[in-house]
């Protein structure tokens, strides 16, 4: 290596061959097209010179036979003679006519010619003049005309310059045909060295392509080598690989991908990719189905899919997706991984999760409640210092909670699994209950609570529990930066719009430090001045993404002097604000609202509801109904169960949200009877089957207006922990006389011999499931027993919507329980005025 970098290719030598060769073959070409052209004027004029003899000959041969002709007519008097002559006459006209034709092109020539044809035309008058004197004079005159000798001269000087001209036309005929074999040589040695040059140009070529060839063939070597190694690559890899033509079929495949789906090497070529993957279903190009857009993928990472095996199972993989340009288009390199083992790995994890939830949850909710209620209770047996132990347990277990709670979310947010039950609910409402819940937080801090709630009803898609967290998180971190006397303010307003909502904490804090700004809402992240202060560094995190599913935005801004507001936004459903009316501002005499889509059903029920002297306005919907409750106020909601624009159960699930069962009854009214082993729910006070019978609608209107008799209802408890039996006994003393179950059979056991007014159900039990006992809820009318699930665990959106209420151990504190169940006693046994 003599270390002289290699010189770049000059361009000249290419472009001026490129610009030489094409105008040398240009020139070569015009000047072999001049010689042709010329060569066959030489050989025409050769042809026209022959042609040129012939004809004279021809001419001068015709003029005999004319002249033969005229003279057997004078001394035959033959009739015929004279015909003939009359034909050689026209035929030596012709004859001159057509070696004019030929003359007219040589000038130089013509002399002669023109010569030959005055004594031709001589000797033709004098031919006639002979004719003219024998029919005027006679025979012996035209005898004695021919006698005198000048028509023989005449012929003899023709025949004389005709030879002259005959010969001037061989010479030029010679000329010619020696030009033309002069011409000829020359083409043929033009020929000869054009094919010597076309030779060596051939060999030329042939050497050159020789010499292409065999360093193509040392490319390709090197192609195939370097495929081995690339095969052999990806046949070493461990994960599976799949190159995509852009048609969609499958054109290579490693081991790896080989031993995954039990197909040989060979065995998909060619094959849709289809056949083995779903991820680009639809129809239209595969590249298009894969989501190629402008050479990039929008996808390129498909995780928790499954690939079809060659015997037809289905395998767990995460997919990537790789773009490799080739001259042929765009192919697709799709990586497999195997995710067996992580599935393995994470249903250990949700094994763990579940035990932690379960079994970390119930104790501590026991220790949390079992304290609170000695801190209440005992508060004025204990000495001072007794009762700052207890304090520092409960505020210690809840702090417990509080981490078991958000790792379990930050969790459910990393599987995916953080699912929202949307409902349609009333912010304003969710605003103010945690303002409620979080009001002796906030005083613990020496803080004040400011509300700015504008009084009207905000309708929100959302999950009510999961709102309440994210409001009390920012109420938590509020507290917590809050100083002896400032004020917190918790804000819900209207966007300019009027098409979302905004809920807002303001605080009079030191405001957010510049280092800690770009990661406020990362996971464990904790300001400098806040690592004192108790916490996880997760709540930031869990309410972004518990707004972001709500299809909102959570952001904080500085405000002016001092201090941060943290704000969300949310959509509102409604396009227009429905004033809140005034629950003790009624009409005299119960209101009724019925909304019924058949407009029969609907006169039949106001009549009857008429006769028994009761109010009522009909509406066809649930929107109008929805618009009816929120701006008139009414007792009573009798709800059709086929409505046109809502499912019937879900809207009354909305309406009891918004009105409590102490404001408003809700009676269902059917085509078919109700099933009774199917809970009602919704605090449902009746099921009225079609046709209504007069007297059970008027028994059923009576019982929603009377009052509850009931002081201390009797409350089914049924919990595998002891512990957590013997704590909510102790929550409800006073309120509710316990039955307590620790196994369904006891439960049933119980509901034998007497039948509750309400059902308090853990969902996992050691031997089964506590929603195992929904269908011996009910009571003696076969209707549902109002049910409380109070679980460790999270419910799905498919059993709550079975039961009443969910609470969920450790994140609800016993008070929560307490209301939920004086609530859930009041749906059924309404107390509100008739």
């Amino acid at each position: 290596m003599n270390g002289v970098a290699p010189r770049p290719p000059s361009a000249s030598p290419f472009v001026l061959a490129a610009l030489v060769v094409p105008l040398v073959l240009a020139a070569l070409l015009f000047w072999l097209g001049g010689e042709y052209g010329r060569w066959n004027g030489l050989r025409e004029d050769a042809d026209q010179s022959f042609a040129r003899r012939v004809l004279l000959i021809d001419i001068l041969s015709n003029m005999r036979a004319a002249e033969s002709s005229q003279r057997g007519y004078v001394i035959t008097n033959d009739p015929e003679f004279r015909a003939r002559y009359t034909e050689w006459h026209a035929q030596i006209q012709r004859r001159f006519a057509s070696a004019d034709a030929l003359y007219r092109d040589e000038p130089s020539h013509r002399t002669g010619f023109d010569n030959l044809r005055r004594l031709a035309d001589a000797k033709i008058a004098e031919m006639d003049e002979v004719l003219r004197l024998y029919a005027s004079e006679g025979p012996q005159a035209a005898r004695q005309r021919v006698a005198d000798g000048e028509g023989k001269r005449l012929m003899s000087r023709l025949q004389f310059q005709l030879d002259r001209v005959i010969r001037a036309e061989q010479r030029i005929g010679e000329a010619r045909v020696v030009a033309y074999r002069n011409r000829t040589e020359t083409l043929q040695r033009v020929m000869w060295i054009l094919v010597a040059v076309s030779s060596l140009s051939l060999a030329i070529a042939l050497l050159g392509l020789w010499r292409q060839r065999v360093s193509q063939y040392h490319v390709e070597l090197r192609g195939f080598e370097a495929a081995r190694r690339n095969e052999t690559i990806l046949d070493s890899t461990i994960d599976p690989i799949i190159i995509v033509n852009p048609s969609g079929s499958i054109e290579t495949i490693n081991q790896a991908a080989s031993r995954m789906l039990g197909y040989e090497g060979t065995s998909l070529a060619r094959r849709d990719f289809d056949l083995i993957s779903d991820i680009a279903p639809g129809i239209g190009s595969f590249l298009d189905r894969i989501g190629l857009v402008d050479g990039q993928l929008r996808t390129p990472y498909w995780t928790d899919r499954q690939v079809r095996h060659q015997n037809g199972r289905m395998l767990p993989v995460d997919i990537a997706l790789g773009v490799m340009p080739l001259p042929d288009g765009d192919h697709i390199v799709v990586s497999l991984r195997d995710i067996v083992e992580r599935k393995r790995v994470e249903r250990l994890k949700d094994d763990l999760i579940s035990t932690v939830s379960h079994e970390l949850r119930t104790p501590l909710t026991s220790i949390v409640g079992a304290l609170g209620l000695l801190r209440l209770d005992a508060g004025n047996r204990l000495d001072p210092e007794s009762a700052g132990l207890v304090t520092i347990a409960e505020n210690n277990a809840q702090r417990l909670i509080r981490l078991i709670n958000d790792m379990l979310d930050i969790d459910r947010i990393d599987s995916g699994k953080l699912r929202m039950t949307l409902t349609p609910i009333d912010l304003h409402h969710v605003v103010l209950r945690a303002c409620d819940d979080n009001g002796g937080l906030v005083r613990s801090a020496g803080a004040v609570l400011d509300r700015a709630v504008a009084d009207e009803t905000l309708m929100v898609q959302g999950d009510e529990e999961r709102l309440l967290q994210v409001i009390t998180n920012l109420l938590s971190n509020a507290a917590k930066i809050s100083s002896e006397g400032s004020r917190i303010a918790v804000g819900l307003m209207r966007s300019e719009d009027g098409c979302r909502a905004i809920v807002y904490v303001d605080d009079e804090g030191a405001g957010i430090p510049d280092e800690f700004r770009g990661r406020i809402f990362g996971r464990f992240e904790r300001a400098a001045s806040d690592e004192a202060a108790p916490g996880t560094g997760l709540g930031l995190a869990i309410a972004r993404e518990i707004v972001t599913q709500h299809g909102g935005e959570l952001w904080f801004e500085d405000r002016p002097g001092s201090g941060t507001r943290f704000a969300f936004t949310l959509p509102v459903m409604l396009p227009v604000t429905l004033p809140r009316t005034d629950p003790g501002d009624r009409s005299k005499g119960p209101r009724i609202l019925i909304c019924e889509g058949n407009p029969a059903v609907a006169r039949l029920l106001q009549s009857q509801l008429t006769d028994e002297g009761y109010a009522s306005h009909v509406v066809a919907n649930a929107v109008a109904a929805r618009a009816a409750i929120a701006t008139h106020g009414y007792n009573l909601l009798l709800l059709d169960m086929a409505l046109d624009d809502a499912d019937a159960f879900h809207f009354a699930r909305e309406v009891r949200r918004l009105e409590s069962p102490e404001k408003l009854s809700i009676l269902m009214v059917s085509a078919h009877g109700g099933d009774a082993a199917t809970p009602l729910s919704l605090d449902l006070i009746d099921w009225i089957d079609k046709p209504i019978d007069p007297g059970r609608l008027k028994a059923a209107i009576a019982a929603s207006f009377r009052h509850s008799g009931i002081e201390q209802p009797t409350v089914l408890h049924l919990d595998d922990d002891q512990d957590t039996l013997e704590i909510t006994a102790a929550a409800l003393k006073g309120i509710a006389y316990m039955l307590k179950a620790t196994t369904l059979a006891d439960a049933r056991a119980l509901l034998r011999v007497e039948t509750p007014h309400l059902a308090i159900l853990d969902v996992h039990l050691e031997e089964g499931l506590g929603l195992d006992l929904l269908p011996d809820l009910v009571d003696e009318r076969g209707v549902a027993i109002p049910t409380i699930i109070y679980s460790a665990h999270d419910i799905d959106v498919e059993i709550a919507g079975q039961i009443d209420a969910v609470l969920v151990k450790s994140r609800t504190s016993l008070p929560d329980l307490k209301a939920t169940v004086r609530r859930v006693v009041a749906t059924r046994h309404a107390n509100g005025e008739g």
